[in-house]
């Protein structure tokens, strides 16, 4: 009799867990033309373990974590030939700190309207594209 209760119990906090599992934020995917090839950029941010990765057709292409109280991450990588940057800016990096320090990093971003979580794409200087998460 005590069987059905206990997978009762580990089915239930199973699920609870899982619940709580934050998935990580993605990217709508953007497809642009570059020297006659067709990329599309792609990405997703995991808050929880504070790690960005950009996608190029599918493939993770760029990956890091952003270091304590630093809001930018920029990558630089070469796909088929074409040298591909991004300058990435995450207010939600400093935003999420808690504490006294939060607070205000998050009242300074939104008064210069700099709260949001993006990366452009840059090919040969300009940008082709941005993300936003």
């Amino acid at each position: 009799m005590r069987l059905p209760v206990v997978a009762s119990f580990v089915a239930a906090a199973t699920l609870l867990t899982a619940c709580a599992a934050t998935p990580p934020r993605v990217a709508q995917e953007k497809t642009v033309e570059i020297e006659g090839k067709t990329i599309k950029f792609g990405g997703q941010y995991d808050e929880k373990k504070n790690e960005l990765k950009l996608t190029v057709n599918g493939d993770t292409l760029m990956q890091g974590r952003f270091p304590p109280y630093t809001p930018t991450q920029n990558f630089n990588a070469k796909y088929q030939d074409i040298h591909i940057k991004s300058a990435c800016y995450f207010g939600s990096v400093l935003g999420n700190q808690g504490g006294a320090f939060g607070a205000i990093a998050g009242a300074i971003q939104a008064s210069k309207s700099s709260s949001a979580d993006k990366c452009e794409i840059i090919v040969a200087g300009d940008t082709v594209e941005t993300l936003y998460f």
